[in-house]
């Protein structure tokens, strides 16, 4: 073979068995894709499997992950506010989770610090909280061969490391039958991802959220897995796991999205995620932008969702009138 032979035959390439995280759910060396529609908990589900690495800790179906390191790179939490309290709680060995801490894109610069930061301080764990966050404005993600070279060389990257892989992406609006192809964006993100998960909330319990499978390419569909998110009595809340249930990713995709308009999708957006405080306009809207709720629906909604605003300075905030 020469220098610059990229193919090769099969007798020259050892098999391998495929090695899980969690068993035919997030495997080791292989991107696996998280998501739904926004402020369901994405993130929340991901710290509580970051914080089971770092300790070894026992997963839904029984069995124990290995106890490793964690890095959580989020463009949407703040790590002194957010990512240390939740992770804290949760029970995680804070010494094996490190987090961005500056800015960062996953072009050839950023690709580059990425790779020193694998070099130095290798994880089992890499959370990507969201992924397009961090791509570079040069990737359009409606274009299949854009985002496929992208998405290429960030996987490349974390095989030759060998981590198991959470990029996180939210839903579009308004259900498509199948749940592969209601990410935003391309369907080339679930093409490249080996294996892709959704969260949703349970059809029979608004407390409950069910972690399903999207997709698998590389084993068995499992059951999908039923979690709460539960309050505790001093500090933040923790997940607690509720069995599994029937429900599939396409069930979950399909519950209630042909009868939800999209003004009433924007009041349940605010109330979701002004309940846990106070918000600047500015972040407000971007969150929204990330959920395909426009400006204009989100000001039609706002008083039915209960919503004021009030100028701090130059910043208007926005929160629910009996905060």
């Amino acid at each position: 073979m020469t220098k610059n032979d990229i193919f090769r035959t099969l007798d020259e390439i050892a098999a391998k068995e495929i090695d899980w995280l969690w068993d035919s759910l997030i495997p080791y060396e292989k991107t696996t894709i998280l998501e739904g529609d926004p402020e369901l908990g994405k993130s929340y589900l991901c710290m509580h499997l970051g914080a089971l690495v770092t300790t070894g800790g026992k997963l839904p179906d029984g069995s124990r992950v290995d106890k490793g390191n964690v890095l959580y790179i989020s463009s949407e939490d703040d790590a002194a506010d957010t990512i240390r309290p939740r992770m804290e709680q949760m029970g995680a060995d804070l010494k094996r989770v490190r987090v961005l801490d500056d800015f960062l894109l996953f072009d050839d610069k950023g690709l580059v610090r990425l790779r020193e930061e694998l070099d130095e301080h290798t994880p089992d764990l890499v959370v990507i909280d969201t992924l397009y966050s961090f791509l570079s404005g040069k990737v359009d993600l409606g274009k299949p061969t854009s985002i496929r070279a992208a998405l290429h060389e960030l996987d490349r990257l974390f095989k030759e490391y060998g981590p198991a892989v959470i990029a996180m992406r939210h839903w579009t609006k308004g259900g498509k039958g199948k749940a592969i192809y209601r990410g935003v964006g391309s369907i080339d993100v679930i093409g490249v991802a080996r294996t892709a998960l959704a969260v949703a909330k349970h059809p029979e319990n608004d407390n409950l959220r069910i972690l399903a499978q999207v997709k698998n390419n590389i084993g068995a569909k499992p059951k999908s897995f039923v979690y709460e998110i539960v309050p505790q009595p001093k500090g933040l809340p923790i997940i607690e796991w509720r069995g599994t249930t029937h429900y599939s990713a396409d069930d979950l995709e399909r519950q209630g999205q042909d009868d939800q308009s999209e003004e009433a999708r924007a009041v349940e957006f605010l109330r979701e995620v002004l309940a846990k405080g106070p918000m600047p306009s500015a972040e407000l809207f971007i969150r929204a932008a990330d959920a395909e709720i426009s400006r204009p629906t989100l000001n039609r909604a706002k008083r039915e969702a209960g919503v004021k605003s009030e100028k701090n300075g130059k910043t208007w905030i926005w929160k629910l009138a009996e905060s």
